[in-house]
């Protein structure tokens, strides 16, 4: 190179190679979509920072004053970004609303397009309450739960929009809502319940900015008379979906009953509570000089077209769906016993209905991001006054502490309101608004992120369930045992045990005691939630390691089981193997036989024909008839369990391997010669007694063999449901329980015309309430109740265990019963008066013919 130091031309094979990364060159980001991923992000914290708050509404509202006439796509991204905060996260609206007035007073142009922006939201919400067309995703809270929202919103712009616009809105969806409630007479109508609720809730709001301004108040007061006067609030007791069976630990309330006088309390006093309850953000509320109207009326639906929607039961939405059977108080953390204080806002305050309904919308509204919801509902303190809630993290002991020295500090615990309200969707009854697997992923990522003070807060609530168990619904204990299992498996299996070895001292012998089943099945399901068995016997005390043994029924039963088939032949305990098949073993009489049955089992479906099967049954029964006396019992239950054994590595494996084989066993099954009813029953017991050690996967694989057709619905029911001597593992096994429930739920999904199923179920529960009740030898008049077992009692426990065990017994057949009346209420109903007339003719025992009479009469409104 001429006129300057040469450079070198670096190449490969010069040993150079040049590891910089190959980029495509950087496209310039026009500066409009810069400010957006910039100002987005700070809209949807703000709040979060209660320090940095003052400052972020100053300069974000000069920004949005300065850009908002700009650029089109500043102004979408502003308006969607509003939008998504005040209907995911309402918390947060107070300040979206301080934000939005303080661009008004730089900006009315831009102030009245966001007020434009969602009027218009709320119109399209309204049309699409009568769109049948309607499909709701997970996170859809509803439209009548949108219409809340939104006008929450615009309740809180009230010092820019003209009051008489404001008040005629409400005054427009009350009237909606009073005709509505007209149209059902006695009965409740669950859309107007929503609709009354949502608005009164809301009308608080409308004083958020103006506490002062007494025509407002009095045009509220005249409104609040009018819904007083107009509105008959309805008393629905539906005992169908009670938490608890008998007594309820705590006094449960309706909220459409609650709500009205709560908000007139809050109303009045001058506001006090208002005061106590909002934040303070009078010192940034600037001057408005401009007021605003809505560019048209909101058009309602015809209160007729709304009719058809009014049962909430199209599917419109999850919080919306919650008011189709009436909404109860749910309660977890009662009054501590080491401190008469609450640590949960009261419900049936204006204070605790709201904080309820806003971490509801979070839960519900945001099922998208769980990470966020998770993180939102714990600091939902940061956007109410300051001193409503203790200090983060304290403990019940330091709160006890300081109650003692203070009287009057606040003990509620924002963790305690949180979880509590996660627990009353995980508890919802009749139905869950979401997936249970959300909801428990939620608990643990919220206890991830401050275990020290939630862990605590997870136990209390254990404790509290645990001490309720003997009237919980029977639903609701194995949502309780999954959600139990789920934190434990992610708490490493650390359990205070101890605390419970007082039950299993004084009802371990027990088979129907709801605790000892419990402390059963919770062990199981942890087994079963990991490979690393240690992990759970290491965290058992001694007393609980008896429960280790998963075996579904005991060994000398499943030794007992093998032996029926055999004569002048001894099965020993050393020959039973869990998950193997015992029938190959050498010694075992035709085991060469099962043998190449198995090899049969292994060829491909093309080289395989029926009669192989045939021949080989039939050179066995030739040889050993003398040994196997019944031998068509014998050659169902062995070529099930060789399909099964062929099968044992996965449930996958096994599905092949029965699918496969379906046409073959059907038409070898077919020329037994034994009532299918018989051969359908020694199926099943074939399939659970070599799964023993693991039930779950017998009753899965059971689902196989009824879904390729080859049993019944009724044969694995009739099985899981059978009395044998006295035990019904049906009624205390949780797979045997969760098996009933999976298959009515899939007959359900699919629409079955036919209830005959539903039916069978119902019949066999009456026959063993009669059965029960005649065992216990009660008057037909006399209560069936559980005795309080106290110090003067325990003397006696040990001879009256038996009969303690039938009443326990008796409860777990209407805890059965009763759950499955409600989750499967749309097919009862179809034969409300059957049941009644069968209930009547089948049981003599007038309370329990009363109670179910009761619950199938409430079918019709759920």
């Amino acid at each position: 190179m001429s006129g300057g130091k040469r450079r070198r031309d670096f190449e490969e094979d010069d040993g150079y190679r040049d590891f910089r990364p190959r980029m495509p060159k950087r496209q310039r980001v026009p500066p409009v979509v810069q400010l957006c991923k910039e100002m987005m992000p700070d809209i949807k914290t703000i709040g979060e920072s209660v320090k940095a708050f003052d400052d972020d509404i100053k300069f974000l509202s000069e920004a949005i004053i300065n850009e908002f006439d700009n650029e089109e796509y500043f102004r979408d991204a502003l308006l969607n970004t509003f939008y998504a905060v005040v209907t995911e996260q309402p918390q947060k609206q107070a300040a979206i609303a301080l934000l939005t007035m303080t661009v008004n007073a730089g900006n009315p142009i831009a102030g009245k397009s966001i007020l434009n922006f969602f009027f218009s939201k709320l119109q399209n919400w309204c049309d699409a309450t009568i769109d049948e067309t309607f499909e709701a995703a997970a996170n859809e809270t509803g439209p009548w739960n949108k219409i809340k929202l939104i006008t929450r919103f615009l309740s809180l712009l009230s010092p820019i929009v003209l009051e008489d616009e404001l008040l005629s809105l409400y005054r427009k969806i009350f009237d909606l809502c009073v005709l509505l409630n007209d149209l059902g007479g006695e009965k409740r109508v669950p859309l107007s319940e929503a609709i009354y609720f949502n608005m009164l809730v809301n009308i608080p709001y409308l004083f958020f900015f103006q506490k002062q301004n007494e025509s407002l108040t009095d045009a509220v007061f005249d409104l609040l008379s009018f819904v007083e006067s107009n509105y008959k609030v309805k008393s629905t007791d539906l005992s169908l979906t009670k938490e608890y069976n008998g007594k309820m630990p705590y006094i449960s309330q309706q909220l459409v009953q609650m709500v009205f006088p709560a908000v007139k309390r809050v109303l009045g006093h001058d506001m006090q509570q208002l005061i106590e309850l909002f934040p303070d953000y009078d010192r940034l509320l600037v001057e408005q000089q401009n007021m605003h109207a809505f560019n048209d009326p909101l058009n309602l639906p015809a209160v007729e077209r709304l009719r058809l929607f009014s049962g909430l039961d199209r599917g419109f939405g999850s919080v919306d769906g919650m008011w189709k059977t009436p909404r109860t108080s749910f309660k977890v953390y009662l009054p501590s016993t080491a401190g008469d204080f609450e640590t949960v806002v009261p419900v049936n305050t204006y204070a605790g209905m709201l904080l309820n309904d806003i971490i509801i919308d979070i839960v519900e509204g945001m099922e998208f991001n769980r990470r966020e919801v998770a993180r939102q509902v714990i600091t939902l303190d940061l956007f109410f006054k300051p001193g409503i809630f203790a200090e983060p993290g304290l403990s019940i002991a330091q709160l006890v502490s300081l109650y003692e020295e203070n009287p009057i500090i606040t003990t509620y615990k924002i963790e305690d309101l949180a979880i509590e309200n996660i627990l009353s969707l995980i508890f919802k009854l009749p139905n869950v608004s979401q997936s249970f697997a959300y909801f428990y992923t939620l608990l643990v990522e919220i206890c991830q992120n401050s275990p020290k003070a939630i862990a605590p807060v997870f136990g209390r609530a254990f404790r509290f369930f645990y001490g309720n168990l003997d009237n919980l619904d029977m639903e609701l204990k194995l949502r309780y045992l999954d959600w139990f299992s789920i934190q434990m498996s992610n708490f490493g299996f650390s359990w205070k045990w101890n605390e419970w070895e007082a039950d299993v001292v004084k009802f371990g012998p027990s088979f129907y005691n709801p605790r000892v089943a419990l402390i059963k099945n919770l062990i199981r399901k942890e087994l079963r939630l990991t490979s690393n068995r240690p992990d759970v016997e290491d965290s058992l005390t001694d007393e609980f390691k008896q429960y280790l043994d998963t075996s579904y029924v005991p060994r000398t039963d499943l030794l007992a089981f093998y032996q029926s088939f055999f004569t002048g032949f001894s099965i020993e305990e050393d020959m039973l193997k869990d998950n193997d098949l015992l029938f190959k073993q050498g010694v075992i009489p035709g085991s060469a036989y099962v043998l190449r049955l198995l090899d049969y089992f292994h060829k491909q479906p093309l080289d395989r024909n029926v009669s192989e099967i045939e021949a080989i049954f039939k050179e066995m029964q030739d040889e050993f008839n003398s040994q196997i006396p019944n031998f068509n019992r014998f050659a169902v239950t062995v070529i099930a369990q060789a399909l099964v054994y062929s099968g044992n590595r996965s449930l996958s494996h096994a599905n092949k391997y029965i699918g496969d084989a379906k046409n073959e066993l059907q038409e070898f099954l077919s020329k037994i010669d034994s009532p299918d009813e018989i051969k359908e029953r020694w199926i099943v017991e074939a399939v659970l007694r070599f799964w023993n050690s693991n039930s779950q996967n017998g009753y899965l694989i059971a689902d196989t063999f009824k879904n390729n057709d080859i049993i019944s619905c009724e044969s694995i029911l009739s099985f899981s449901l059978l009395d044998d001597n006295g035990r019904n593992w049906g009624l205390v096994d949780a797979t045997a329980i969760e098996s009933t429930f999976r298959i009515l739920s899939e007959l359900a999904l699919r629409k079955q015309t036919s209830v005959k199923t539903y039916a069978f179920v119902y019949e066999r529960c009456l026959q063993l309430l009669a059965e029960t009740a005649a065992g216990l030898g009660v008057s037909e008049d006399e209560e069936i109740k559980s005795p309080i077992i106290d110090d003067e009692t325990m003397m006696d426990l040990p001879s009256e265990l038996p009969k303690l065990d039938l009443i326990w017994k008796y409860e777990a057949i209407l805890g059965l019963l009763k759950s499955i009346l409600r989750k499967y209420s749309d097919e009862f109903v179809l034969m409300q008066d059957k049941l009644i007339t069968e209930c009547q003719n089948n049981l003599s025992h007038h309370p329990t013919q009363a109670l179910l009479t009761k619950w199938i009469e409430e079918l019709v409104m759920l």
